[in-house]
C-alpha cells in the first residue's frame, strides 16, 4: 500500500511544479510562476518543508542596479571608448576638441582623457604649446571586462557573491566610477527532497487537507473525503507590520488625554505669530535676549503683523513702561508697536495662554486650558538641540487656585507620565513669580532631569490682559526628553528622522 500524505491544495501544486520543471529554484521565481506574493510561498514552503518534502538554502547575492549616468554609458558607450575610435580615425585631436568631435560633455572629456590614458589606448603629447591625444593601439581594443558587464546587465542584474573574480573586478570599476550600484541581498533557494520527488511522481497518496470548513464542503459532504489541518502555533511566520501611528504621535495623544481627563480644555492657535503675543503679553521687554535673531526666527514676508484691541495694546504699553495699574515700576523703557507687530514662528506655546485669558469673562472662571503645539527656537542643530520641537503648556484661571495646585497639577501629570520620583525647585521667568523647574529622576540615567518650568503669573500679564488680578496657574514643559528616555534614543534628530526601521520596530508608548 502506498505511503500517505496529507497536503493542501496549494501544496500540492507547488509539489507538482517542481517535479515537472526541475529543482532547485528560487522562492520569489516560484511565487511568480503561481501567481502568489513571496510570503503567501514562503509560509507553504515552510509547512512543506516541516512535512520532510523540500529543503530551503539561503543564497546570498549581489543586486546591481545601474545609475542614470551608467545607463546613458550603457547606450552610447563609455566616453574613452567613444574617443578611441575617433582618434584612430583622425590619427590625433586637441584635447580642446575631443567634445567638438566626440560630442562629449567637459566632465565625459576629462574622464575620457583619464581612461584613455589607464587604459593604454592613447597618450598626450605637447605639440607646439598644444596637448594632442594620439592613439597608442592601431586598432580598436576589444570590449573590455567592465565594459561587457555594462551591456550585460540593463537596467537590473544579480550575481552570486562569490562570483569569479574577474567579474567582482569589473564590477569594482564600474562601481568606482559610479555607473552601477550593489546592494548585498539575500534570496532562498527550495528544492524537493527524495521523499517530495516520490510525492510529485505519484509513489505516494495525496489527501487533501483544507484549513476551515466551508459551506461548498457541508452542502456536497466533501468534508467526509478532506483531512482537516491542525494548527501549529510553534511554527516560524514572516514579520508583518500593520499601520500604526508614529511613536511621537502616540505620545502626544498620550499627554492630551492626560490633561483631558483632568477637565482641561485645548488651546489652538498659529504657528505664525506676532511679538505681541509672543513676547509683550506675557511681560517679556522688548530688549530680552530671547527676541534676539540668535533666539528667535523672524519672518521677512510678512515682516508686520496686525495688533489686537487698542484699548488692550495701551494696557501692555503702560505695564512695559510703569506697571500700568498693577503696582509694578514696569520695565521704564519706551515700548515700540513697531517692534511688537514683527512677524515670527513661536518660541512656546505660552503665546496661546496669552490670547486665551486674553478672550475669559468673570461668567467664564474658573477655567483650565491646555496646549500641545510645535515650537520654534534659533539653536545650533545637535545630538541634544532642534530648532523645531513640541511643548505642552496650561493654565488654570481660580480665584481659590494656589501655587500647591500648581504642584498638584504638575505631580499628577508627570506620575500619569510614568515617573515616581518628581521634585520642584526655584527658578526666574519674566512672566512667573513665584516659578519653579520640574525635575524627575530616571531609574535608568541614575540622574535628576529638569522638564520644564512652571509659576504663577504676574499681575503685569493677568491683570493686562484679563482686567482683574486673580491667580493664574501656568506650565510649559516640553515633551521630548520625555520620549527620548522612553523608548532609549540617544540623538533627538531621530526623532524626526523617520526612519523606516525604527517605525517599525519601537513598541507601542507605554510611559518612561
Amino acid at each position: 500500500m502506498k505511503d500517505r500524505i496529507n497536503l493542501s491544495n496549494i501544496g500540492r501544486r507547488i509539489i507538482e511544479l517542481m517535479g515537472s520543471i526541475g529543482s532547485p529554484i528560487y522562492m520569489d521565481r516560484l511565487a511568480s510562476m503561481l501567481d502568489l506574493s513571496v510570503s503567501q510561498v514562503a509560509s507553504i514552503i515552510e509547512d512543506l518543508r516541516s512535512k520532510g518534502l523540500i529543503e530551503c538554502i539561503k543564497e546570498d547575492y549581489l543586486s546591481i542596479r545601474v545609475t542614470s549616468e551608467g545607463e546613458s554609458y550603457r547606450r552610447l558607450g563609455l566616453p574613452e571608448r567613444r574617443s578611441i575610435r575617433k582618434l584612430l580615425e583622425l590619427g590625433s585631436i586637441p584635447i580642446t576638441r575631443l567634445l567638438e568631435e566626440v560630442g562629449l560633455t567637459d566632465a565625459e572629456a576629462r574622464i575620457a582623457s583619464i581612461w584613455l590614458i589607464k587604459r593604454g589606448w592613447a597618450k598626450i603629447e605637447d605639440i607646439g604649446g598644444i596637448k594632442v591625444l594620439k592613439p597608442i593601439v592601431e586598432c580598436e581594443p576589444e570590449l573590455t571586462a567592465d565594459e561587457k558587464l555594462l551591456e550585460s546587465i540593463g537596467l537590473e542584474y544579480s550575481i552570486p557573491i562569490n562570483a569569479p573574480r574577474d567579474l567582482i573586478e569589473a564590477l569594482a570599476v564600474l562601481e568606482k566610477r559610479k555607473l552601477v550600484e550593489k546592494d548585498v541581498r539575500h534570496r532562498v533557494i527550495v528544492r524537493l527532497t527524495d521523499y517530495g520527488l516520490k510525492v510529485a511522481r505519484g509513489e505516494v497518496q495525496v489527501l487533501e487537507e483544507v484549513t476551515r470548513v466551508t459551506s461548498s464542503l457541508l452542502v456536497s459532504g466533501g468534508w467526509r473525503n478532506v483531512v482537516f489541518k491542525p494548527y501549529d502555533v510553534t511554527l516560524p511566520v514572516y514579520q508583518l507590520y500593520p499601520g500604526r501611528r508614529h511613536f511621537l504621535r502616540q505620545v502626544l495623544d498620550y499627554m492630551r488625554r492626560i490633561w483631558v481627563e483632568m477637565g482641561f480644555k485645548e488651546m489652538e492657535g498659529p504657528i505664525v505669530e506676532t511679538a505681541f503675543w509672543d513676547f509683550d503679553a506675557l511681560y517679556v521687554p522688548q530688549d530680552h535676549p530671547a527676541r534676539d535673531m540668535q533666539d528667535t526666527f523672524y519672518l521677512k514676508n510678512p515682516r508686520y503683523g496686525s495688533l489686537p484691541d487698542r484699548s488692550l495694546v495701551e494696557k501692555v504699553r503702560a505695564a512695559h513702561e510703569y506697571g500700568g495699574s498693577t503696582g509694578s515700576r514696569g520695565w521704564r523703557y519706551m515700548w515700540s508697536d513697531e517692534e511688537a507687530r514683527r512677524c515670527l514662528l513661536r518660541t512656546h506655546t505660552t503665546c496661546l495662554s496669552a490670547r486665551t485669558i486674553a478672550t475669559l469673562k468673570k461668567c467664564d472662571l474658573p477655567a483650565k486650558f491646555f496646549s500641545i503645539g510645535r515650537v520654534f527656537r534659533n539653536e545650533t542643530l545637535s545630538w541634544k538641540s532642534l530648532c523645531e520641537f513640541y511643548q505642552t503648556d496650561g493654565i488654570v484661571v481660580d480665584e481659590k487656585a494656589t501655587f500647591a495646585h500648581l504642584l498638584g497639577y504638575l505631580k499628577r501629570y508627570f506620575t500619569m507620565l510614568g515617573f515616581r520620583d518628581i521634585r520642584f525647585r526655584p527658578a526666574y521667568f519674566p512672566y512667573t513669580e513665584p516659578s519653579v523647574e520640574i525635575e524627575v529622576y530616571h531609574p535608568v540615567y541614575k540622574q535628576w532631569l529638569e522638564l520644564g518650568g512652571a509659576g504663577v503669573f504676574r499681575p503685569e500679564v493677568v491683570e493686562t490682559l484679563l482686567g482683574m488680578d486673580i491667580p493664574v496657574l501656568a506650565w510649559g514643559p516640553g515633551l521630548n526628553r520625555i520620549v527620548m528616555m522612553n523608548y532609549g534614543i540617544k540623538d533627538i534628530r531621530e526623532l524626526h528622522a523617520n526612519d523606516l526601521r525604527q517605525l517599525r520596530e519601537l513598541p507601542d508608548w507605554i510611559g518612561v
